[in-house]
């Protein structure tokens, strides 16, 4: 039997079949959203290709409601209304997708008896997914949850913390991961010893520099495009760089330090 998971700000993760009486899960669907964009020149026959991104869609829930009397449909409807309600950011998963999650909005179905008289409805629930992505549900530092589809070696799981000046972080996401032109969520947390910290992406030629020393005990932080240290704002002591990582491998180098201690922090992102 498949289950939905819902969790709506912070509280906690539920089964949304365990809050109402008689309701049955029977899964979802959904299909990503591309826009591109064309240039019209003038005089000039088609169209140029300019880029394309990827759109909010909705993402399809549908269930099966029994009841046993009209006092029970009714607060049964009530219960779902109830629950989508919420304003609020909500993340869903299913026991199907188990490592996998969604960021959404809800809309309220209509629901009503399959026919006069019965005692059973058919309905579906319309979720607005924003971003137009899929997550892993934990960060690449903190992943206890797998399941197929994440595209994560089979031989070796990759680390994301590393003390050597020279190393490869595995992007295992169906797209770059880039802090800036895509906002993606993309933590680098570093302590060092030295005069500067420099990273570098040989991979793809992006980079980001922290241009005053340490003795190891601060913790700079590049979250996306904005720096700290000790959760002070300092990214004016930066290049104003930042670091993009592509699917699959990426060679990092780091310099200006004695001794360094990074993480990479960030989740998986999948269409």
């Amino acid at each position: 039997m498949e289950k939905l998971y819902l969790k709506i700000g912070n509280q906690d993760e539920f089964d949304i079949c365990e809050k109402v009486q008689g309701l049955h899960f029977l899964g979802d669907d959904s299909t990503p959203v591309t826009t591109n964009q064309f240039l019209e020149i003038s005089g000039a026959d088609g169209s140029q290709f300019q880029y394309a991104t990827f759109g909010k869609y909705q993402v399809v829930a549908n269930f099966f409601l029994e009841f046993k009397s009209w006092e029970d449909y009714k607060l049964a409807k009530h219960q779902i209304n109830r629950i989508f309600a919420t304003k609020k950011l909500i993340r869903m998963r299913t026991n199907v997708e188990s490592a996998i999650v969604r960021y959404v909005y809800p809309n309220f179905p209509e629901i009503k008896p399959i026919s006069d008289g019965a005692n059973s409805s058919t309905f579906s629930v319309n979720f607005d997914n924003p971003s137009g992505y899929r997550y892993s549900i934990d960060r690449s530092n903190e992943i206890t949850r797998v399941q197929y589809g994440m595209y994560l070696l089979d031989d070796i799981f990759p680390e994301y913390r590393f003390t050597d000046k020279l190393f490869r972080v595995y992007n295992p996401s169906d797209i770059p991961i880039d802090p800036y032109l895509g906002k993606h969520d993309l933590k680098i947390i570093s302590k060092f010893s030295g005069s500067s910290l420099k990273i570098t992406n040989t991979t793809n030629g992006t980079s980001w520099s922290y241009n005053k020393s340490s003795n190891g005990s601060e913790t700079v932080l590049l979250d996306g495009i904005v720096t700290t240290v000790n959760g002070n704002p300092a990214t004016v002591n930066t290049d104003y760089g930042h670091i993009v990582l592509n699917t699959g491998w990426n060679d990092i180098v780091v310099s200006g330090t004695n001794s360094n201690d990074i993480t990479f922090s960030f989740p998986f992102i999948y269409i």
